[in-house]
């Protein structure tokens, strides 16, 4: 497979769900007659990152993978301030995820990456290292995240909103 198959259709495909995942977050919220706004702070434990973060992090590991497996400078991402700035930023994703040229893409697996965390810990890998043990762990994590707190604060939803596009293939 190639870099570009493992990360960038997967990536476009789950924030068009995590997007689906707000509008039911926001609905579910109206419905119960609080701010959606209040999603946003949302957290499934005192040291974990809220639902903003989560979505901006999701976000980001997806430009990410765009930016550095073509040698494009990586732009940072603020976390929303509301379901609305959320999406926007998903689209604003999806837009570059588009735009992606799966031949770059495909030519940066041999490139070497560094990635350096604000805590000194650095990491050298190629870049197909790069998007199937970084991008791509650490883009899951903050979707799966993302869904988990939307679920922890009453959202109804189910396996079925987060794999929409499996769920598109069944025989009627």
């Amino acid at each position: 497979m190639s870099v570009y198959s493992v990360t960038i259709p997967c990536f476009a495909q789950m924030l068009r769900a995590l997007s689906s995942l707000l509008s039911k977050g926001e609905a579910a919220a109206l419905k119960s007659g609080y701010d959606p706004k209040v999603l946003l702070g949302a957290r499934l434990a005192p040291d974990m990152h809220d639902l903003a973060r989560q979505i901006q992090y999701a976000c980001t590991q997806a430009q990410e993978a765009v930016q550095r497996l073509t040698q494009q400078p990586a732009l940072s991402l603020t976390p929303p301030e509301d379901l609305t700035a959320a999406k926007v930023i998903i689209e604003r994703t999806l837009a570059l995820l588009e735009s992606a040229d799966r031949a770059q893409i495909d030519e940066g697996a041999e490139r070497k990456i560094a990635i350096e965390l604000p805590n000194g810990m650095a990491f050298d890998m190629t870049g197909s290292e790069y998007a199937v043990n970084w991008a791509t762990p650490q883009f899951y994590f903050h979707l799966v995240t993302a869904y988990n707190i939307l679920r922890h604060n009453g959202v109804p939803l189910g396996k079925a909103d987060y794999v929409q596009h499996m769920f598109a293939y069944l025989r009627q």
